[in-house]
């Protein structure tokens, strides 16, 4: 911004220079008694405080340059898109492919399914493609791991780490020491663990994902619906601003219930009061065909978007290997 500090006379523009505000951003994000305490050294006086007419004079410049700079839609949103809608890679193309690109770290991202249909296996994915690098589609940050019906699975996640590690020799990676877990059965310890404790661990540690496994398994038996409401309202305001503070991915995973009226479709668990709290709905199910991988037969599972203010309605097959979550061959994608 030469241009910027030329255009102004002289004592204003050694004002500017004394304190290295050199950009007509930086003036008018500077305060006030800043520019006030600065002296400079003219030719005719030897010592020359900065007066309030200096400083109105300065800013009024400044505000008039960026008024008149052209700037276009897209150079508006580009900062914005790139610093506040981050995603957390999938760490498999057809996944990536499907959400746009991973889990945006804005907003509660809810992954429903059935049991045993891999849920945790992708979140345990997810847990560590965060770690990685920018370039590799992560935040290079680590995970906070909240478990409510089982035991953290670690070591699957070591089994997992390792293969990854090996994918990416030339990172110096340590996925298993920035996975931050805690068991919580009751909603009560849940509610206090992450309005009190996950605060601290957030100022503390750098964190870019956020896991709840699971919201439908604590909240599920609850027969005072106002109150689970509430208590609901509670935990989803928190982890809201969680995201938007630390910019920091947030997923929930959610059960599933067989419908009243005779249908063979499963719906998620918690109904409209939980739905209407989360940003993004993921469902996780088995298709009925299969594919051998290293003389093991394995089922095949698709990721499909049930709603979402950003990507449309579409999904994603995939497998389930010792190494993680991957994509599924092109040949079979074709049948």
């Amino acid at each position: 911004m030469t241009n910027f500090l030329e255009q102004l006379p002289k004592r204003i523009r050694d004002i500017a220079e004394s304190l290295n505000v050199l950009t007509p951003e930086e003036v008018l994000t500077t305060p006030r008694v800043k520019f006030l305490d600065t002296r400079v050294t003219s030719v005719y006086t030897l010592v020359r405080k900065c007066t309030p007419d200096d400083v109105r004079v300065l800013k009024d410049a400044a505000a008039k340059w960026l008024a008149e700079t052209p700037l276009t839609a897209d150079s508006l949103f580009k900062p914005l898109a790139n610093v506040r809608w981050s995603r957390v890679s999938f760490g498999c193309p057809a996944l990536d492919r499907c959400t746009g690109g991973g889990v945006v770290t804005r907003g509660i991202t809810e992954i429903c399914g059935a049991a045993g249909v891999g849920k945790t296996q992708l979140l345990l994915q997810l847990a560590l493609c965060v770690q990685l690098p920018l370039q590799l589609g992560g935040l290079g940050k680590g995970v906070a791991y909240i478990c409510t019906e089982d035991v953290f699975p670690a070591r699957r996640l070591r089994e997992m780490s390792n293969a990854m590690e090996a994918r990416y020799p030339q990172e110096s990676l340590n996925l298993m020491g920035n996975v931050f877990v805690e068991h919580q059965r009751e909603i009560d310890t849940l509610i206090n663990c992450v309005v009190n404790h996950l605060p601290r661990l957030l100022r503390q540690h750098s964190i870019g994902l956020i896991v709840i496994d699971s919201v439908g398994a604590i909240f599920r038996l609850f027969t005072d619906y106002l109150e689970r409401a509430r208590l609901m309202r509670r935990l989803a305001n928190a982890l809201i601003s969680y995201a938007d503070k630390y910019n920091c991915a947030v997923v929930c995973v959610n059960q599933v219930s067989s419908k009243c009226n005779g249908s063979s479709d499963d719906a998620p668990c918690l109904g409209l009061q939980w739905s209407h709290l989360g940003r993004t709905r993921m469902c996780i199910t088995r298709v009925p065909k299969q594919h051998m991988v290293q003389d093991q037969l394995l089922t095949v599972r698709k990721l499909e978007i049930l709603y979402s203010p950003e990507t449309p309605n579409d999904f994603a097959e995939f497998l389930i290997t010792a190494q993680g979550v991957v994509e599924l061959p092109a040949k079979v994608r074709r049948l």
